[in-house]
């Protein structure tokens, strides 16, 4: 079952949150007018593996990210492909090294291919990422 759009965002803001929540502070948390609306996305975050439900009711985000987001991270709550960092870095890496070392252009060309697999993978999970939240739109 795919991610959408509103599990996204409820299982951000539980993120955020960092403890337990009833069915209620979730319909509050959310701005939902019905505490019916919240159970349903609760109950499917549950299903998700995003949530879990302790022994008093309450509801829990899980820290762990599940399959569909393993290429992902969460950063004060915004979630990120891993190849972003990677190519940051990688880039970084190579532009210090280039106004350091000034190399021949054969070189610059072998930096920019190497770099480049990196931004074309963050490219493919944001737009992989668009659509998981357009799915619940």
């Amino acid at each position: 079952m795919p991610i959408g759009r509103e599990e996204l965002e409820a299982y951000l803001k539980l993120r955020r949150l960092g403890k337990p929540i009833t069915i209620r502070g979730f319909q509050r948390l959310m701005g939902y007018s019905s505490p019916g609306q919240a159970e349903r996305v609760l109950k499917r975050l549950e299903r998700l593996g995003l949530v879990e439900k302790n022994p008093f009711s309450e509801y829990v985000a899980k820290n762990e990210l599940p399959p569909e987001l393993s290429a992902y991270i969460i950063i004060k709550g915004y979630i990120l492909p891993r190849a972003l960092v990677y190519a940051t870095y990688a880039t970084a890496t190579v532009v210090t090294y280039t106004l350091l070392a000034r190399p021949s252009e054969p070189v610059l060309l072998l930096l920019a291919a190497l770099t480049a697999p990196y931004w074309i993978e963050t490219v493919r999970e944001l737009r992989m990422l668009k659509r998981l939240k357009e799915l619940g739109a």
